[in-house]
């Protein structure tokens, strides 16, 4: 009994090491196609901030908000309409060059990097998970083997001990 229980047990024990490794060689090697896709990402964005904030440059400097120069704040526009220096009308041309301006200033990239490369790595990763996983899976399905195979020689064991014990009472009672 003890020697068939130590058999199941290291052959159980032997697969849950399999799955355990299985499982570690899995995140590695999502996480190494992740590492890669984040240096992809950011060299990639790099080149394309780079491009965004010199053409952001070359349009703030643009001849359409030559009229906003002599303007340090937005309560400039609205001091020099006060004071009579520019009519109402240009005064709203001036506040709308001014928000548009500002909106150009405050414009952020949004969103994630996506192109044809961080989608492959994407796919990549997704169908390593799967491959390992149903290799994985396959090594559990072993350990609940081992499991099942050592719950019944126990139980198979201490049926045999129980007849025994009972043929020894009937002879010796």
């Amino acid at each position: 009994m003890d020697e068939t229980r130590i058999i199941l047990l290291s052959e159980k024990e032997k697969a849950e090491k399999t799955a355990k490794e299985l499982r570690m060689a899995r995140n590695r090697a999502c996480g190494l196609i992740m590492d890669a896709k984040a240096r992809y990402i950011k060299e990639k964005t790099r080149a394309k901030s780079k491009k965004a904030a010199l053409e952001k440059d070359a349009l703030l400097k643009s001849p359409r908000f030559k009229a906003l120069e002599e303007y340090d704040r937005f309560q400039d526009i609205q001091e020099a309409y006060g004071c009579d220096y520019i009519t109402e009308s240009e005064r709203d041309r001036l506040e709308d060059l001014w928000e548009e301006r500002e909106a150009i200033k405050n414009k952020t990239e949004d969103g994630i990097y996506k192109d044809i490369v961080t989608e492959a790595l994407d796919e990549a990763c997704a169908h390593t998970i799967e491959l390992w996983e149903d290799e994985i899976t396959k090594a559990c399905e072993i350990c609940r083997t081992f499991e099942k195979q050592r719950i019944e020689a126990e139980k198979g064991a201490q049926e045999w001990m129980n007849r025994q014990n009972a043929a020894y009472m009937q002879m010796f009672g």
